[in-house]
């Protein structure tokens, strides 16, 4: 394994955690398990979210955005290093 590979796979290890933690700390708003999987009927509808769920959606946005770049950066490097 090279460098590259190393921290790439820390990155994507890191980042899962991280998305993981912060889907945990998101409120369904007593939809249940039903509201968590599919986002509910108004799961578009920021407005009666608190400013911290607001921020907690974002930076979970911002994470899923990482982890996705730097897996398709790790499947390149992957393949330009085999």
């Amino acid at each position: 394994m090279s460098v590259i590979e190393i921290v790439g796979g820390a990155i994507l290890l890191v980042v899962s955690a991280v998305i993981i933690f912060l889907t945990l700390m998101q409120h369904t708003h007593g939809q249940g398990l039903a509201g968590a999987i599919n986002g509910g009927v108004g799961g578009a509808n920021n407005a009666r979210l608190t400013p911290a769920d607001q921020m907690l959606a974002k930076v979970t946005r911002i994470a899923g955005i990482v982890f996705f770049v730097v897996a398709i950066l790790a499947c390149v490097f992957a393949s330009r290093l085999a």
